[in-house]
């Protein structure tokens, strides 16, 4: 006889014994079929959520096939300012304290300081992929440089200050 079958058929017993055993059996098969039936039920419940999700799913890229986009591609500025903010700023990332967003006629204007030129041009890119956004201007500056529309002003009184002296 194999010592595997022996083991085998003494764990059976054992199970045998503890859930027939004349004093407390009647209890202890209550509580394993009462077990196995919760697990039965929460089994069944996150079967049917998935399920639900599933089908949510679907339904979400068919109707995305059918009408691909937001449905107001034409939008107003405010609702443009709205979803700059949610789809760019939205993210820990990008600060939005720091900077100042106006959009007029589809033109978002982006003033305010960063601290590298790397996330100056990332964050005008960003703004530009929106959907309804027609252009970006982008006045944002590293922080301690002039601001960019200032540069002009600056060396118009330059040259003044030296044809004046």
């Amino acid at each position: 006889m194999k010592v595997g079958t022996l083991v085998i058929g003494g764990a059976i017993g054992a199970a045998l014994a503890y859930l027939f055993d004349p004093d407390s059996g009647r209890g202890r098969r209550a509580r394993l079929r009462d077990q196995t039936m919760s697990e039965v039920r929460k089994a069944r419940g996150r079967g049917e959520a998935k399920q639900r999700y599933l089908s949510n799913v679907a339904r979400g890229r068919m109707s995305e096939l059918v009408s691909p986009g937001p449905d107001n591609r034409d939008a107003d500025d405010a609702t443009l300012v709205d979803r700059i903010r949610s789809q760019v700023f939205g993210s820990p990332e990008m600060p939005d304290d720091r900077i100042a967003l106006t959009v007029v006629d589809g033109v978002a204007e982006l003033r305010g300081e960063l601290d590298a030129p790397d996330d100056i041009l990332r964050l005008g890119e960003r703004v530009g992929a929106v959907s309804g956004v027609r252009s970006v201007r982008n006045l944002l500056r590293v922080h301690g440089d002039a601001p960019p529309n200032k540069e002009d002003a600056m060396r118009a009184s330059e040259t003044a200050k030296r044809r004046a002296s």
